[in-house]
């Protein structure tokens, strides 16, 4: 078979060629993608609803408020294994692989919730499908920003609109069953969770592996494949420009190689590596400490302040609805007026409302605000800012530090609200005003870079591309 080598240079690409365009195809595949994040939106979310269900309670009596912070906390528990895993399974399976077998984890999982017969193995349901949307909280982020052109906020923004949806439509379901009567009324509404996992154990085998992970595996002509596919269409890159950002991915991913991070220790040891795993575990657990780690609890806060019967989980449903409509909005500026400004905004706002979420009206207020800033913010911004070489392993570790968060307050929150009631808020009033200090004096803005040029922000040189050339197969 005959061979050509292709060479272009920064001179050869007009600045009207390189302007990366979203396409149809790629859109597609990130949308898909979601599916994962709308899973763990409904299984993080259906939760809120179903503990508030006497017919649950009752029959996994004693229901105790120890065991209803077990409930919750053990989900995280499971999360945080399953984001210790999934550093390893994307950079070895890849990032597709990875999230086909979180689904298939997660399909078991809604099996046991819905089946459960007592209290263990409920609870052993939870954590299994903690450990499965862990790992897809993880990786799908990863995996959207990998196929995006530069335009890379709105794609990868997608997994926070989606799970912010399937949480909307968990709290729905919850509502929609309180008018139901007996076991069915909290059975059905978790085996519905089984759905998008099929969805998508079947589905993601259409979608095409990150062109990223590819190179990184030397398997060039593949990953030059699905590049261009990702790229071309509808008026994006012009192949010149396509070869360019290609051969500036496969000669940064070359000189990675070289620097490969062969434990987490490296994270660490590497000045470069550390500043981007600081601002990743900055942005992940102060998103936790913003006060969102509570809502599991909503129902109890609202059964606290008087409200009875359906009207508590048509609250929740409400509640569910205001993040969605902020994200989109979100997603419409996040390209924009950028990250860093998003993030700040949002962590000095909850300050004020978080700590006055004493009426129904403030808790409304604190999720639209949090989904303007932290709930998208922070699953574009981790992957962005770290490398191929630590792209999995760094954000595993800002994972579980965002987890341990999740698990500690999800276990202390119950009885905090028994004992101190909505002083227990000016906890995170402090954690926003520390946060939103941190991210003004710390962050720096990425909107509208490619992966590679945001390396050089973090001292790593883009290698020169003019004399590379990669040979191509006709």
């Amino acid at each position: 078979m005959s061979t050509s080598t292709s060479r272009v240079s920064d001179r050869d690409v007009t600045e009207s060629e390189d302007v990366a365009r979203l396409n149809a195809y790629t859109l597609m595949c990130a949308s898909f993608a979601t599916v994962g994040s709308l899973l763990y939106g409904i299984d993080s979310g259906i939760i809120s609803t179903t503990i508030a269900h006497e017919s649950f309670t009752e029959y996994f009596a004693p229901y105790t408020v120890d065991v209803s912070g077990a409930v919750v906390s053990t989900f995280s528990g499971g999360s945080f294994i399953g984001v210790v895993c999934a550093g390893w399974m994307a950079d070895q399976w890849g990032r597709k692989r990875t999230i086909q077998f979180a689904a298939l984890w997660a399909l078991i999982s809604g099996a046991i919730q819905a089946g459960s017969v007592h209290i263990g193995m409920f609870i052993a349901g939870r954590i299994i499908g903690g450990f499965a949307v862990g790992i897809l909280n993880m990786v799908i982020p990863i995996y959207n920003s990998e196929i995006s052109p530069r335009v890379g906020g709105l794609v990868s923004g997608l997994h926070a609109q989606s799970v912010s949806v399937g949480f909307c439509v968990a709290n729905w379901i919850g509502y929609g069953f309180s008018f139901a009567s007996g076991q069915f009324q909290w059975r059905f509404p978790l085996a519905i969770q089984c759905f998008p996992a099929i969805v998508l154990l079947i589905g993601i085998q259409l979608l095409p592996f990150s062109p990223r992970w590819l190179l990184e595996k030397g398997r060039e002509q593949e990953a030059l494949v699905v590049h261009k596919k990702l790229n071309e269409a509808g008026g994006t890159y012009s192949a010149k420009a396509q070869l360019r950002h290609f051969n500036e991915m496969r000669a940064q991913i070359m000189e990675s190689r070289q620097n490969q991070v062969a434990s987490s220790l490296d994270l660490f040891l590497t000045p470069s590596y550390r500043r981007r795993l600081l601002l990743a575990v900055i942005v992940q657990l102060f998103a936790q400490l913003s006060g969102v780690s509570v809502i599991n609890f909503q129902t109890d806060l609202y059964k606290g302040i008087g409200v009875t019967g359906h009207n508590i989980t048509l609250l929740a449903g409400i509640y569910g609805t205001v993040g969605p409509i902020s994200n989109i909005i979100c997603l419409s500026y996040v390209d924009r007026s950028g990250r860093k400004f998003a993030l700040w905004f949002t962590s000095f706002q909850s300050d004020n409302r978080a700590g006055k979420a004493a009426t129904i009206a403030f808790i409304f207020l604190f999720s639209a605000i949090f989904s303007l800033g932290y709930n998208t913010i922070s699953m574009v911004y981790v992957p962005e800012i770290l490398s191929q070489p630590i792209r999995a392993k760094g954000s595993a570790l800002a994972g579980c530090c965002s987890l341990v968060a999740n698990i500690v307050l999800n276990q202390i929150s119950p009885r905090a609200f028994a004992t101190i009631g909505y002083k227990y808020y000016t906890f995170f009033i402090a954690a926003n005003l520390l946060g939103a200090t941190l991210v003004f004096f710390l962050f720096v803005e990425t909107k509208g870079k490619t992966l590679e040029e945001i390396g050089t922000m973090f001292g790593q040189p883009v290698p020169a591309t003019a004399e590379e050339s990669i040979t191509l197969k006709p």
